[in-house]
């Protein structure tokens, strides 16, 4: 897993929780309309680094889970933590 985030990266991320905490797979065009702009680079980057896992459901591109890395991560970064 590649931890180089960029700061575009880290808000999708926690857009992304957002909607996976409320019970709902987003798909990658609710997440553009939340973000006001197009996200899928972005969603395709954090794929290849091994944050996110993205399935196609009813033919569209959908944030299923994050990594358990992922999580580990974001909790460090949301609460100013770093493990060591």
């Amino acid at each position: 897993m590649d931890f180089r985030i960029t700061a575009d990266e880290q808000s999708v991320l926690f857009l992304i929780i957002e909607h996976l905490d409320a019970g709902s797979a987003p798909r990658l065009d609710e997440l553009s309309r939340d973000a006001g702009r197009d996200v899928t680079q972005d969603a395709r980057s954090l794929r290849s680094k091994g944050w996110i896992l993205v399935r196609d459901i009813d033919d569209r591109p959908t944030v299923v889970g994050l990594a358990p890395m992922a999580v580990t991560a974001l909790r460090n970064i949301r609460y100013g933590r770093r493990e060591t």
